[in-house]
């Protein structure tokens, strides 16, 4: 190599080393100020926690959280337990999937607890001595457009609320429809960054179907009661429950999330697929 080349060689070695030099500390300052993408707990309400007595509980309010719930035919609430004390400050969000079938959905949200007003009329039963503080969205017309940090599928976020906690005590959040639709909907609390929690082992995949219009074709629709024939009418069930069915008999009972099984196939086989391309 001449002394011409190799002066050449050093020049341009010398320039890229100065320009790594300069953007190194700039990434290492990135990824030092990344948050993980899921610095939040998950989890997926299939109407188990319909009642106060099947609330699902959480022992602190600060961890960021959150619960997707689908209620469905009978349109049923979803229920959240806590423990709080005076001064606790619960920061509370209540949105909807950005499904063309949910843009006029509107649920409300209930607070309920020790310290707080004498409940006014509720769809459900609240427990002995709670006050409520019920907050409604019917009002909203054009709610804010928010991203999963997760799938970066979009929600409107319904409703914002810090609420301070009265007196110490056990403490309930509950969602609804009040228009008793099938609806989608979840519920955030608290702010502080939290472990990676969920109560299903496959939640990245659960929360990009949870929003997806096709897996659930009837969202939106009413929860009415269908009236069969007679020879039609399927047997009393034990126990004195009722015999009425909801108009969506033919979604899976308690809510579960319709299709939802057949879109995390579909995941699956596609994750399959990436892993062993043919040829292999």
């Amino acid at each position: 190599m001449s002394t011409a080349h190799r002066r050449s060689a050093l020049v341009g070695r010398t320039a890229r080393r100065a320009r790594f030099s300069r953007i190194t500390p700039l990434l290492a300052a990135l990824l030092a100020s990344a948050s993980p993408a899921r610095a939040r707990e998950i989890f997926f309400d299939y109407g188990d926690h319909a009642r106060a007595e099947e609330a699902l509980e959480f022992s602190d309010i600060r961890p960021s959280r959150i619960v997707f719930s689908e209620l469905g035919c009978p349109s049923r609430p979803v229920w959240l337990e806590f423990e709080a004390a005076p001064g606790d400050s619960l920061l509370v969000q209540l949105g909807t999937p950005a499904i063309a079938a949910l843009r006029r959905a509107r649920p409300s949200l209930a607070l309920l607890g020790p310290g707080l007003p004498r409940p006014a009329a509720l769809p459900f039963e609240a427990p002995a001595g709670q006050g409520a503080r019920i907050f409604t969205t019917a009002s909203v017309g054009a709610p804010t457009v928010v991203r999963d940090p997760l799938t970066e599928a979009r929600s409107w976020l319904l409703l914002e609320r810090r609420i301070e906690v009265p007196e110490s005590g056990r403490y309930h959040l509950v969602a609804w429809s009040p228009e008793e639709r099938r609806v989608r909907l979840w519920i955030a609390i608290g702010e502080r960054p939290s472990e990676d929690t969920s109560n299903v082992d496959d939640p990245v995949e659960r929360v990009a179907a949870f929003h997806q219009p096709w897996t659930a074709p009837d969202l939106g629709a009413p929860c009415a009661a269908t009236r069969l024939p007679a020879r039609a009418r399927p047997p009393a069930p034990a126990g004195g429950a009722s015999t009425a069915s909801c108009a969506h008999a033919a979604a899976p009972a308690h809510g579960a999330l319709p299709a939802l099984a057949a879109a995390l196939a579909l995941a699956a086989a596609r994750r399959a697929r990436r892993r062993d391309p043919p040829g292999r």
